[in-house]
C-alpha cells in the first residue's frame, strides 16, 4: 500500500473508532479520535498534492498546507477539528455530546472529501 492510501486507511480506522466511542458516550475519546482521523486524511491530501507531509509539532501547519494544495474545504474542516483537540486531550473540561457529534461528522466529511479528490484512492 502506498503512503497516501496508508494515511487514508489510518484516517478510516480512527474514524471507525471515533464513531464507536461516540456510540458509547465516550465523548472526549470520540473527539480525540475524530481529530486523529482528520489529521491523517489531511496528511494523505498533502502527500498526494504536495508530495510532503506538513511539518510542525502542533499540527498548525497542516491547514495551511491544505490551502496550498488547493484543498480549501479540507483545510477548514481540519482547522475546526484541531480547535477542539486541546479540550479533548489536555483540558480539565469534558467534551460534550454535541462536541463529539460535530467532530465525528467533520472527520467523516473530511475523509470523504479527500478520498474523492484522489484518483484511485482506497485507504481501506
Amino acid at each position: 500500500m502506498d503512503a497516501v492510501n496508508l494515511k487514508l486507511a489510518k484516517a478510516a480506522e480512527f474514524l471507525v473508532m471515533a464513531e464507536f466511542a461516540l456510540d458509547g458516550d465516550c465523548f472526549d475519546a470520540a473527539v480525540s479520535l475524530a481529530v486523529s482521523a482528520g489529521i491523517n486524511a489531511g496528511d494523505a491530501a498533502c502527500l498526494q498534492f504536495l508530495g510532503v507531509l506538513p511539518s510542525g509539532q502542533d499540527h498548525g501547519e497542516a491547514p495551511r498546507a491544505l490551502q496550498r494544495a488547493g484543498h480549501h474545504q479540507a483545510s477548514s474542516l481540519l482547522s475546526r477539528l484541531l480547535s477542539v483537540k486541546s479540550k479533548a486531550q489536555y483540558s480539565v473540561k469534558r467534551c460534550t455530546p454535541v462536541d463529539a457529534d460535530v467532530a465525528v461528522k467533520r472527520a467523516d466529511r473530511m475523509l470523504r472529501t479527500v478520498r474523492a479528490s484522489i484518483p484511485g484512492a482506497t485507504g481501506e
